[in-house]
């Protein structure tokens, strides 16, 4: 019997999806051992469903990959009338985090900002004063655990604000609570503890289940939104465009892909003390040259390797991923 185009291209593509589950698996095994930490990965074909994990429902921290799923609480509420795009939102003194922050270098002298600025800036800059800000509007802890039932993902939660992950991650206890915060009063209690604490809070970190993200828990909050099964269609491009515009970690999911490849993607990094870091991330969506699109999340946590060995880890993974899923989508 002679088979038809359409036919050659399924059978293509279940050969491909069975090649992917036997080797992928393998190849990233490869890679995760030239690195000290623990490296977790899940990739999801987001056209034909097909997944392959590695520690696939090991829990990561998340770091600011955490401003992902922020941003798409953030504008349910602009679908849901609560909130507008051109609305301006005030700044506490609370919310001002030096360092990684455009917002923070124009506060005081500019106080408000319009709320789509602030998403753009939180996800494409990993603008930490907008996510502070943004998750103390967004309702905070209780209202993601809501969003995530709502969007009916598992593995992925966001319990505080990236600010007190990094109070906890310095082994800061007994901080004043939020409404009572100002950069000067939070950078003086961190500079308290000796190197040894801040070391030691770090590497039990890495065993907190708080702010956590698993691989297949990530590509399923991806496949939720690049579907658009979690926002109305224009907010869905919208924050799509905002994630290709990412300027962080150009070199982790990017970092081997062909020149032009388009990623939309976020992603994450800790602290590092004595040369521990506790995580590296990224997460995003490929769009394959050959059609379909490729929702990634390569997470590594507990590595004393360097930034480039550590990028280059997630590069290495997300170009195994590409390979395997670089043909056409069958019956297209």
């Amino acid at each position: 019997m002679r088979l038809s185009r359409r036919q050659c291209l399924v059978l293509l593509g279940a050969r491909v999806c069975k090649g992917a589950q036997t080797g992928l698996v393998e190849e990233w095994r490869r890679i995760a051992s030239e690195s000290d930490g623990t490296v977790g990965a899940a990739a999801l074909h987001l056209e034909t469903g097909e997944r392959v994990s590695l520690r696939g429902d090991e829990r990561f921290p998340l770091a600011s990959v955490c401003k992902l799923p922020m941003a798409m609480n953030i504008l349910a509420m602009v679908d849901a009338g609560k909130l507008a795009l051109d609305q301006q939102m005030e700044i506490m003194p609370g919310d001002v985090w030096h360092g990684v922050s455009e917002i923070a270098k124009r506060w005081p002298g500019e106080k408000t900002f319009r709320l789509d600025e602030m998403v753009r800036l939180m996800v494409a800059q990993s603008d930490n004063t907008a996510e502070e800000a943004l998750f103390r509007i967004g309702g905070g802890a209780t209202a993601m655990a809501a969003r995530f039932r709502e969007w009916k993902v598992a593995g992925v939660r966001v319990d505080r604000r990236e600010r007190q992950c990094d109070l906890d991650r310095s082994g800061v206890e007994g901080y004043p609570p939020p409404e009572q915060w100002t950069e000067p009063l939070l950078e003086g209690l961190i500079a308290k503890k000796t190197r040894a604490e801040r070391y030691r809070a770090l590497v039990a970190s890495v065993r907190d289940p708080r702010d956590t993200g698993t691989p297949n828990g990530t590509v399923d909050l991806l496949a939720r939104l690049f579907r658009g099964e979690a926002l109305s269609k224009a907010l869905t491009e919208k924050l799509i465009e905002t994630l290709k515009s990412t300027t962080t970690g150009p070199m982790r999911l990017k970092g081997m892909l062909p020149s032009g490849t388009a990623v939309a993607h976020k992603t994450g990094l800790t602290g590092r003390i004595q040369g521990f870091t506790a995580g590296t991330n990224d997460s995003g969506v490929i769009f394959l040259p050959g059609g379909g699109r490729l929702a990634v999340s390569v997470y590594l946590k507990a590595s004393t390797r360097n930034d480039e060995v550590r990028d280059r880890v997630i590069a290495r993974v997300a170009r195994a991923a590409f390979d395997r899923w670089n043909l056409p989508v069958p019956g297209k």
